[in-house]
């Protein structure tokens, strides 16, 4: 297993689409809803490359047996009273390889990335009921507050989404 920040997502579209895809197809709240077409992954995923160029966004990704296992991302914004702070998003890991510790690697990552950024905060939102949001409250997470019927599901039903964070200690470690 080998931990990467990429620079670039071209190289590894084809395992993005397919960790997006699946994602989504297993019931991720992550944005999209099933189904999740291969090219809407794809332009996804060339989206967020531009983003990746403007420096507004980092994206974590696991590899394990020569292929994209997981990945994460970290938001930045350009406000001037938001430099010490990020979002961590779309958390993903393929459905066959989950309770591995993958997530639990990316979360790591992530924090480590954003202290090496000079960030003190990280916050994130997650569906209330997912693993997601019992890992991130494993992992030292501080429950900020739910808002209910935040978030659709794919069965159509309006779902509560809690909103986390976690201060950081920045680093100079660079990644």
């Amino acid at each position: 297993m080998v931990l990467l920040k990429l620079e670039k997502l071209e190289p590894y579209l084809d395992d993005l689409v397919l960790l997006l895809t699946d994602a989504v197809e297993n019931g991720a709240s992550i944005g999209f809803l099933p189904p999740v077409s291969e090219q809407e992954a794809k332009n996804y995923w060339l989206k967020t490359q531009e983003d990746l160029f403007s420096y507004n966004r980092q994206v974590l990704a696991i590899r394990n047996e020569d292929r994209l296992v997981g990945s994460i991302q970290i938001e930045t914004s350009p406000k001037a009273d938001a430099l010490h702070r990020c979002k961590v998003e779309k958390l993903m890991v393929l459905s066959d390889v989950q309770n591995s510790g993958f997530a639990t690697t990316l979360i790591e990552g992530a924090e480590r990335v954003a202290a090496s950024m000079q960030k003190q905060l990280i916050y994130l939102e997650t569906r209330s009921e997912d693993d997601a949001s019992h890992l991130f409250i494993k992992m030292g997470y501080t429950v900020a507050g739910e808002i209910p019927n935040y978030a659709r599901s794919a069965n159509g039903q309006l779902e509560a989404t809690t909103f986390f964070y976690k201060e950081v200690e920045p680093t100079f470690e660079t990644f």
